[in-house]
């Protein structure tokens, strides 16, 4: 089987969040796990989800996106002085 069936096998259709590892026997479990973990990092799935555990209101976001702004600014004008 090549590498692109391989990857074709890995697709999960109709769920964006879902990973799928491909594995024959018990040996390639430690290489099944090494994979799976590599994906979920690489896919943001643990963020997406710790994001999607409580909802928070636009505004609330920006402002503090915009106190953190503000903060690095006064930290990086403190350093170039």
């Amino acid at each position: 089987m090549s590498k692109k069936q391989k990857q074709h096998q890995q697709i999960v259709p109709g769920n964006a969040l879902a990973v799928k590892v491909i594995g024959s026997s018990r040996e390639d479990l430690a290489h099944a796990l090494k994979a799976f973990k590599r994906k979920v990092k690489s896919a943001n799935i643990l963020e997406e989800v710790k994001d999607r555990r409580e909802f928070i209101k636009p505004g609330v976001k920006r402002r503090k996106q915009l106190q953190d702004a503000a903060f690095m600014q006064m930290v990086r004008d403190l350093h170039s002085k």
